[in-house]
């Protein structure tokens, strides 16, 4: 959603913050002939997450560095779609005749931040591109993978999560001529010539989920359930109980953490707990925990602001989604180096740009009679996020412990 000096966490989102494990198949592997075999060594991995506040981007990036154990996202499946090739292109576009291979450290098929920067190839493959995706689920193959891609010719070399960061900065100086992006990591110190890294600002959304979560709340109290109690989602929490408290001085926030972006079940079973004391709104920031507070709101006929894709699962509590756009944020600082405005160093996606967002849930419809309040409510909230992106509320950022 997730940070600044850093630390280095997970997203996502953030975020969409999570872990999962994911397996590279051998036919993924017959496919990367030019690059190198991806061994089919499961792991776990946490992305990077950072955080600004506001439009205030001169403070430090905290990154927090978090291995948790269990699948996060949306589930972490290992379908299809995230394996070596997946090649298109065409058209006398601004890409025409360059390659963007983009490296993530899972399969696709979860729904969660890969399957969002896979779409992001999209808008890539209109400007002209061609592009692969390639899911390198073994660590020890992360340098002689980007090594390969930038041998064959590959233009652009996006990555993804924390997973990379020394790879990179071992392979990116020699390749000089090859553009590197850097998908949720923190800034490289020193920066590094021809890599540009990408962080998400996801306090300002967790800032308007208060708003929205204190206006449609009937009892008076709301809730935040975070995945594991770390910097980053102790400053989510804070931005959230500012952008309550701001629009409705009476609200009272409660708080709880599941110890991990993977067990639905306790996060089902601390929701309920919530649900049980009169917190009729939540903002869960827990990603694959998440869909455990969704299912308790199911049965407590209370809703959730939600930090994933939302599903046929989701339909009936889930009232809102804060999240990240992955794919778009990486597509637009691609097509950058076309422009000719690509700098290397730090970006920062947030409110302003559409890297962040707190948008209403496209099931809406399926709350029922709560849809007509919440759409009301959003009136207030996009009116407050213009004032986020103006400068005239500045979202606080605290990373006390809750």
């Amino acid at each position: 959603m997730y940070h600044r000096n850093v630390l280095v966490m997970l997203s996502g989102h953030f975020l969409n913050r999570g872990i999962c494990s994911a397996e590279t198949t051998r036919d993924d592997r017959a496919e990367a002939q030019t690059v190198s075999e991806i061994s089919p060594s499961p792991h776990r991995w946490e992305p990077v997450m950072s955080v600004k506040t506001g439009t205030k981007l001169g403070r430090h990036l905290l990154a927090v560095w978090a291995l948790v154990s269990g699948l996060a996202l949306a589930g972490c499946g290992t379908a299809g779609g995230g394996g070596a090739a997946n090649a298109a292109g065409g058209g006398e576009a601004a890409g025409a005749g360059k390659t963007v291979a983009l490296v993530t450290p899972q399969k696709a098929g979860d729904g969660g931040p890969t399957d969002n920067l896979i779409a992001g190839l999209d808008k890539l493959k209109a400007a002209g591109y061609s592009t692969r995706s390639i899911a390198a689920t073994d660590p020890s193959s992360h340098e002689s993978t980007l090594r390969n891609l930038a041998r064959s010719g590959a233009s652009v070399i996006v990555v993804a999560f924390s997973e990379f960061i020394q790879p990179l900065k071992t392979v990116a100086p020699e390749f000089p001529d090859t553009k590197f992006v850097h998908v949720y990591a923190d800034a490289y110190k020193p920066t590094i010539p021809n890599v540009q890294t990408v962080t998400f600002d996801t306090q300002g959304p967790s800032y308007l989920a208060g708003v929205l979560a204190a206006t449609v709340s009937k009892t008076g109290v709301i809730g935040f359930i975070g995945g594991t109690a770390l910097p980053a989602l102790y400053a989510d929490f804070h931005a959230y109980q500012a952008g309550a408290k701001a629009t409705r001085t009476d609200i009272t926030v409660k708080s709880a953490f599941v110890g991990s972006f993977g067990d639905p079940v306790k996060g089902q079973q601390i929701a309920q707990t919530m649900f049980n004391n009169k917190v009729d709104v939540v903002l869960a920031y827990a990603g694959g925990s998440s869909l455990g507070v969704v299912k308790a709101a199911d049965q407590a006929k209370t809703h959730v602001i939600y930090d994933n894709d939302e599903s046929p699962e989701t339909a009936g509590s889930v009232i809102a989604v804060a999240s990240q756009h992955y794919g778009g944020t990486m597509a637009r600082n691609v097509l950058t180096i076309d422009s000719g405005t690509w700098k290397p160093g730090e970006t920062v996606a947030g409110l302003a740009d559409g890297g962040t967002f707190l948008d209403p849930a496209k099931q809406l419809a399926s709350t029922g009679e709560t849809a007509a309040g919440v759409t009301k409510a959003f009136a207030s909230v996009e009116s407050v996020k213009q004032k986020i992106i103006q400068g005239t509320i500045d979202v606080p950022f605290n990373t006390d412990p809750v």
